[in-house]
């Protein structure tokens, strides 16, 4: 891998586990559910779509460096994941603001 692949992947990383945190956070910390809400899954999916780019910056670079099938089954299987953490993601928060609408 190339040192410019190693920096990004690292920095995705940080960024990832970063907005992670933060999310963790305002759940923890913010007193309504709507600003829980809000908090987690805008930090959520920002943290997750970094972490998942950094898994497909590596998967690709070490295809190409390598030319392993395996990694290219680890960027369809990291897309996969990220597809459904997404899809779930929206669908339960707006059942959750239904939820609240309702009562």
């Amino acid at each position: 891998m190339t040192l410019f692949a190693d920096i990004l992947i690292w920095l995705l990383l940080a960024v990832g586990i970063g907005f992670c945190a933060l999310g963790l956070f305002g759940l923890v910390i913010f007193p309504d559910i709507r600003s829980r809400m809000y908090t987690a899954v805008r930090a959520m999916l920002i943290g997750v779509t970094a972490v998942t780019a950094s898994a497909l910056i590596y998967a690709v670079s070490r295809f190409l460096g390598m030319n392993g099938g395996q990694y290219l089954t680890l960027a369809l299987t990291a897309i996969f994941l990220y597809a459904i953490i997404v899809i779930a993601t929206i669908v339960l928060s707006r059942e959750i603001q239904d939820q609240i609408k309702s009562s």
